[in-house]
């Protein structure tokens, strides 16, 4: 069911859920996980699919997406970066995909089985607290995104996430998933991309923002109220 990997000497600090675990444990999980390395566009699980895996992602870039068969439309949550986790969650509800991950660049990954995890959240229960603050990242994200989908205006979908962007890029500029496409936010927002287009269309013209040479938005004064 599984392959012998050797653990890297960065994975337990780069993961705080592993590095909690004494030693032996830690080494059990990892050389017990399968370690794989897929290039950029490979999809690693599809939504709905059933999984016995908990996701560790060492390098790369995975996005995370729903609706695959709505193509274009699909809506996008986001972008995981290096020492993420994704599946946690099915370590209490039933393990079936919610989403869908998709490398964006070259990635490296790890995945444990849901039952090693759960033995060795039991051989050493102090570990659940590090559990519980990813799951807590987790919620306020989602949270996050249920905010800014509840406003039944189009422009103040996109006015709370650009200035979710500002803030993000103020507190770390090198976080992956700041320099998004129109189409990317379209996504995240789950409007259309011509809809999109015009609303930054008027918003650079107006001066209130604009493109930086990475391609991500700033905002140069107070947006609008209304459009």
């Amino acid at each position: 069911m599984s392959e012998s990997v050797a653990a890297p000497p960065f994975l337990p600090f780069l993961f705080p859920l592993l590095n909690e675990f004494p030693t032996e444990i830690r080494q059990r999980l990892v050389q017990g996980g399968i370690e794989r390395h897929v290039k950029a566009d490979t999809v690693i699980c599809t939504e709905g699919a059933k999984s016995e895996h908990i996701l560790f992602l060492s390098s790369g870039i995975l996005a995370i997406t729903a609706n695959e068969d709505l193509g274009k439309r699909a809506f996008l949550y986001g972008y995981m970066p290096a020492g993420s986790i994704a599946g946690l969650q099915m370590l209490f509800n039933e393990r079936i995909n919610t989403y869908c991950l998709t490398s964006a660049v070259d990635s490296h990954y790890l995945l444990i089985g849901i039952d090693d995890l759960l033995q060795a959240l039991r051989e050493y229960p102090l570990a659940w607290q590090a559990c519980a603050k990813e799951l807590a990242t987790g919620v306020k994200f989602l949270l996050n995104f249920v905010n800014l989908l509840s406003h039944a205006s189009g422009y103040q979908k996109l006015r709370t996430f650009l200035g979710w962007l500002e803030r993000n890029a103020q507190a770390s500029p090198n976080q992956v998933g700041l320099d998004l496409s129109q189409q990317e936010i379209a996504a995240r927002i789950g409007l259309s991309r011509e809809m999109v287009n015009r609303m930054l269309a008027e918003l650079k013209k107006g001066g209130y923002i604009e493109q930086d040479e990475r391609g991500r938005f700033h905002i140069l004064k107070p947006l609008p109220k209304k459009f």
